[in-house]
């Protein structure tokens, strides 16, 4: 399940549906460390299937993560947690 890092306690499923479908440049980090930044988000805008992620520091290689690996999104720090790393097992 996806949850939303937000300063107000209301957030609905609305918000979840938006943030993943409008978070191109966000800063994507793994359990191991930071991956990348959102590069485009696939699928339809109120049905987002996965994230193009740009990894590293000079976004050499973009990884395509299924959005139910994303945990949380925290709008305001413009960052996504991912429940494992593109190319790590758990």
């Amino acid at each position: 399940m996806t949850t939303v890092t937000h300063s107000d306690s209301d957030v609905t499923y609305w918000a979840n549906g938006y943030w993943l479908g409008h978070c191109e440049g966000f800063r994507v980090d793994g359990p191991e460390g930071r991956v990348g930044i959102v590069e485009a988000v696939l699928g339809e805008e109120d049905a987002p299937t996965k994230l193009a992620v740009r990894e590293g520091l000079f976004a050499l290689r973009t990884v395509y993560v299924p959005i139910d690996e994303v945990v949380e999104i925290q709008p305001r720090a413009e960052r996504i947690l991912l429940r494992r790393t593109p190319g790590h097992r758990a």
